[in-house]
């Protein structure tokens, strides 16, 4: 009976890969599946150390061909950077979300993308050429929420405190004392 328990809990601990979660992720370090899109992944920041981003925080922007350059500059303008760029002629679609998970972990927040028919004589099957180009903009350092104030300093000093009554629930300013609705003893 113990061997029949033991067969039916082994698979649970060790049929299951450890896989990296949230705390254990480093910057750089794959965390999604993209295929081969990594092979063809050029990467453009010479060294420079990224961020980490999450997925959600990636933004996808489609343009046209002929606005794929243009756009790209107008965002080099605006003091971003290229973190990288895919560019690849397939038969088969090359989803812009599974660029968006590669642009995540390589620090990229906004990917510019376009696909097109591939001109290419004798070919049996359509084929697409995409561009996808990975940029991201340095955030600026958070500024401080609260900005410090000095310390208020009364100019005369306060008089202190004068007792009010006894500090009893009974006194005469408690919700039971002479000025009260209710008195000990009369219920």
């Amino acid at each position: 009976m113990k061997s029949f328990v033991l067969l039916m809990f082994a698979p649970a601990f060790f049929g299951c890969a450890l896989t990296p979660n949230v705390n254990t992720r480093k910057p750089g370090q794959p965390w999604n599946y993209y295929g081969d899109l990594v092979n063809v992944y050029r990467d453009q920041t010479r060294g420079a150390k990224v961020e980490l981003i999450w997925l959600d925080q990636v933004q996808f922007e489609r343009v046209d061909q002929r606005d794929f350059q243009k756009r790209v500059q107008n965002y080099l303008r605006q003091v971003y950077r290229k973190i990288g760029i895919v560019s690849v002629r397939s038969q088969y679609f090359v989803d812009p979300y599974e660029l968006k998970k590669l642009a995540a972990d390589k620090g990229a927040r906004l990917v510019v993308g376009c696909w097109f028919a591939a001109r290419e004589k004798g070919a049996k099957s359509r084929m697409l050429e995409y561009w996808y180009q990975l940029l991201d903009k340095p955030v600026a350092p958070a500024e401080r929420a609260v900005s410090p104030t000095p310390a208020l300093v009364p100019a005369a000093p306060l008089p202190p405190l004068a007792p009010t009554g006894p500090y009893s629930p009974y006194g005469p300013n408690a919700p039971y004392g002479p000025s009260g609705l209710r008195q000990p003893g009369s219920y």
